[in-house]
């Protein structure tokens, strides 16, 4: 009867302990059980289990040396002692119980009846020597285990760490270094411009032609380096508004009519809600450029590119540059965000570098994907206005207007 009792408080400790942790976590809004709570459900339950199937004599007297080795494992080094402690205390209680006989029928009738089941004192006292230091040599290898684990994970992170710290050194080196060429490049290319212009207003003919393909193609080099200048320099803080997508997107679909025009390509702003974000438009409008003359150079003639604003389920906003053109391979979709990684015959490689760092700085994402029926889809996505921002439209908007 008192194995029923026993067992029955038990499990009654147990439901009033879940009970207590579900309080805990509702009130104190925690992920993780107040320390206290685990050994005092987990030690009286196993000692009055213990004690229902024999004290020292139990087969589950053994399972406190597995235990010390995982608290050990788990536990920083002072709670571990505590579990120690625990446990040696709880081999206590079952050695006073099953060596003094203060129950008469400590051990069930299945493993033999009576107070123990036929062993001696010595023997008894044998069990309990050798399981004691099982506890004991199971917390020191548990300890020293956690030690040099922990000495390891420390001592690759330490790597790691060096390991980033002098790539970064070396981009930063290497970016500073291209910078400083482009813009030691950029004064005599234009002198080498203005000269070509001069010299062009005084001949015609073949050498008027040939000049002009030099113009162009100082110019295509001057491109080229600003955009060096551009993703070596720092990116500068945001000068943040609530702007209108729908009004920049406008606004770069007539910055782009004539080159359009010129391949024979239709852009077209498609109409829909308005969509009003949080951002530096002037920034915003930079990456917008950048991803419109891309599509435009991959359209073919007499297909159309659109421009559409969006809202999205978080509250924030997109725009969509979509186009009939080749589109991307998987493999290259993602690449072409790399500085340097270009399809273009003539690309420098860093305008998507570029955009994507200056999408990414508010907080927002520029990706490609595949367009259903052939082409691809450029989306800029930004974030939801922060709540606090509440500055009146009419100035917030000044920076979005051409």
């Amino acid at each position: 009867v008192w194995r029923r009792w026993g067992v029955g408080a038990a499990l009654a400790l147990v439901l009033v302990a879940v009970g207590v942790v579900t309080a805990w976590r509702r009130e104190q809004v925690v992920s993780a059980e107040p320390g206290w709570v685990l050994p005092w459900v987990a030690f009286p339950l196993f000692t009055v289990v213990n004690l229902a199937l024999g004290g020292l004599e139990s087969p589950l007297i053994l399972l406190v040396v597995p235990v010390s080795f995982a608290t050990a494992i788990l536990f920083p080094r002072a709670r571990a002692r505590r579990w120690v402690g625990y446990l040696l205390g709880l081999l206590g209680v079952q050695a006073t119980v099953t060596l003094t006989g203060a129950v008469a029928d400590l051990v069930p009738a299945l493993f033999g009846g009576g107070p123990r089941a036929g062993h001696t004192d010595a023997l008894l006292l044998m069990m309990l020597t050798v399981t004691v230091l099982l506890v004991v040599w199971a917390n020191f290898i548990g300890t020293t285990l956690r030690r040099t684990f922990r000495g390891m994970v420390g001592t690759a992170l330490d790597a790691r760490d060096d390991a980033l710290k002098e790539h970064e050194e070396r981009v930063r080196s290497l970016t500073l270094l291209s910078g400083e060429i482009a813009h030691e490049l950029k004064n005599p290319l234009a002198s080498v411009k203005g000269l070509a212009a001069m010299i062009a207003r005084e001949v015609e003919g073949r050498p008027a032609e040939r000049l002009a393909v030099l113009r162009r193609e100082v110019d295509r080099m001057q491109e080229i380096l600003e955009g060096f200048l551009n993703f070596s320099r720092p990116l500068l803080p945001l000068n943040e508004a609530h702007v209108p997508l729908e009004g920049l997107c406008q606004q770069v679909a007539q910055l782009h009519e004539g080159m359009a025009g010129e391949r024979g390509v239709g852009l077209r702003v498609v109409e829909g809600p308005p969509v009003e974000v949080w951002c530096d438009a002037r920034k915003v409008r930079q990456v917008l450029i950048d991803v419109v003359q891309n599509a435009l150079e991959a359209a073919p003639r007499g297909t159309l590119v659109e421009l559409q604003a969006q809202t999205t389920p978080g509250g924030g906003g997109q725009v969509e540059v979509r186009d009939r053109g080749p589109g991307l391979a998987p493999e290259v979709r993602e690449r072409v965000f790399e500085p340097g990684i270009t399809t273009k015959p003539q690309g420098s490689g860093l305008g998507l570098a570029l955009s994507r760092a200056l999408m990414r700085q508010h907080g927002g994402e520029l990706s490609l994907r595949e367009r259903e029926g052939g082409g691809c889809v450029a989306e800029l996505r930004l974030p939801p206005a922060p709540q606090q921002k509440t500055a009146p439209r009419e100035a917030l908007t000044k920076e979005a207007r051409p």
